[in-house]
């Protein structure tokens, strides 16, 4: 039992988790406040409702910055979204692998390639935070360097799972 698609599962999982902790810090007056994603996903909701609900406010705007303001919010919450898709991918290729027994060759690919495009997103988003990285990203580059170690590993001897004599 090679050890390669419990790696790209575990570096999956390890991802899904940076979802719920802090990213990054943000100082605001001599304040420092840690943000997660899932945070920064509930605050997009809570400005898509407030929107919708607050009468005032809608009389005030025209209803093409009602439209923009909504559809930002919608964006926003997309990209965060997005960082985390290579990490739910992983976890399914592993966990699909893990099930399966067996690891082969195209899983391994796919695990390099998103493994690789995972590691871009959190070096980008590291080097974004300019010093204020929180645990998520850092968890997010462990699971980007897990994914392309893994995907490297079962692609260079692939696991074919128990073979019968």
């Amino acid at each position: 039992m090679k050890a390669s698609k419990f790696i790209v599962f575990l570096a999956g999982v390890l991802g899904i988790i940076a979802f719920f902790l802090p990213l990054v810090s943000v100082s605001h007056n001599g304040h420092k406040v840690t943000v997660s994603a899932m945070q920064i996903v509930k605050g997009l909701d809570s400005v898509q409702s407030e929107v919708d609900s607050n009468h005032e406010l809608r009389a005030s705007m025209s209803p093409d910055a009602i439209r923009s303001t909504k559809d930002g919010a919608g964006a926003v919450k997309g990209i965060v979204f997005a960082v985390f898709v290579p990490a739910l991918l992983l976890t399914l290729i592993g966990g699909i692998a893990v099930a399966r027994r067996k690891f082969q060759r195209l899983g391994s690919i796919f695990s390099l390639v998103i493994g690789l495009i995972g590691l871009a997103i959190a070096g980008l988003l590291s080097a974004a935070a300019e010093g204020d990285s929180g645990a998520g990203i850092y968890l997010l580059l462990l699971t980007g360097i897990l994914g392309t170690l893994g995907g490297l590993l079962a692609t260079i001897k692939p696991d074919r799972g128990v073979a019968t004599a």
